[in-house]
């Protein structure tokens, strides 16, 4: 799957056709810049603000770094590769095999 860096949130896990999902993170995304104004540091909207911003998962690199002011800040949404026998490094999921979707009982738990 190709990737639009224009999307409001780049992506490669075809973003377009989980409409649930994408609202969600639609509606999170604002809340972020909102959170960032009122617990950020006064008078940092106009500011450029460095920051690492993610682009891809391959083997080549995965972001970008540079500067942009805050309300122009965005993130992406991006799966690694598929690999055969690849699993869960960490947590209560350790050792289990990756997901390509994340499990309806944690969606729910995000409000996605």
């Amino acid at each position: 799957m190709s990737i639009n860096y224009n999307e409001k949130i780049p992506n490669n896990v075809d973003l377009a056709n989980d409409k649930t999902l994408q609202r969600a993170l639609e509606h999170w995304q604002p809340r972020f810049l909102d959170w960032w104004r009122e617990m950020g540091p006064n008078d940092f909207a106009s500011a450029d603000v460095y920051l690492r911003t993610a682009v891809g998962v391959d083997a080549q690199g995965w972001a970008n770094y540079g500067t942009v002011k805050m309300p122009d800040y965005r993130w992406g949404i991006f799966l690694a590769d598929r690999l055969p026998d690849r699993t869960i490094g960490f947590g209560d999921s350790f050792g289990q095999p990756v997901w390509q979707q994340v499990p309806g009982e944690f969606r729910s738990q995000f409000g996605a």
